[in-house]
């Protein structure tokens, strides 16, 4: 009875552990199941990133803040699709419970993974890599985000931004949560849901 219910623990925490190595999942999988979903999950997460901030700097660099903030609420939807047209099959998505967008809100099953890597920044002051959940005919990679410096310019503290982005921000988001944020904060995921049959196949 005690053995099932640490069990139960362990599983609730989103901590399992398989040949010695800690996994981040909602269920106990096998360790090549789990480094295919990684890779997969990592590379489509990392072109979003990296896509990201290519358009972020060259609209800081050519329009300023206020200028960066408008391409932002234009492009980075776009970007996101491109990303996961580029990999086929997937879905990816950038979530948080302090969203700007209101198409970046949550799901319940998002925001049990955001709930995970809050509870565990929380209690250690370090972010997991990685957390992976198997859902009906998916599997869901989640990539921890923090709050870099060039993310202040426009997720600060909004009394010591710009007063000119503050006003852009309430004008293209008049409910936006996502200020208020210091440097090394924990900001939300990167999304990237793999269908089941994509896995089974690179498992072979």
């Amino acid at each position: 009875m005690k053995k099932a219910v640490i069990a139960a623990a362990v599983l609730s925490a989103g901590l399992l552990f398989s040949c010695g190595q800690p996994q981040y999942t909602n269920v106990d999988m096998s360790p090549k199941k789990v480094k295919v979903i990684k890779d997969f999950g990592e590379d489509a997460a990392q072109m979003l990133l990296q896509n990201l901030k290519a358009e972020l700097k060259k609209a800081l660099k050519t329009k300023g803040a206020v200028g960066a903030i408008e391409v932002c609420s234009k492009k980075a939807m776009e970007i996101t699709q491109e990303v996961a047209e580029d990999f086929g099959d997937i879905e990816i998505k950038r979530t948080t419970f302090k969203y700007r967008n209101p198409k970046n809100k949550p799901d319940k099953y998002e925001a049990e993974a955001l709930k995970f890597f809050e509870k565990t920044y929380k209690e250690t002051g370090k972010l997991p890599p990685y957390y992976i959940q198997k859902l009906k005919g998916e599997y869901r990679y989640y990539k921890p985000l923090k709050i870099q410096g060039v993310c202040l310019t426009c997720h600060g503290d909004p009394k010591s931004m710009d007063p000119k982005v503050v006003k852009k921000l309430k004008e293209l988001y008049p409910n936006d949560k996502a200020t208020g944020y210091k440097l090394g904060d924990f900001r939300g995921v990167i999304r990237v849901s793999i269908p089941e049959d994509v896995i089974k196949k690179s498992c072979l």
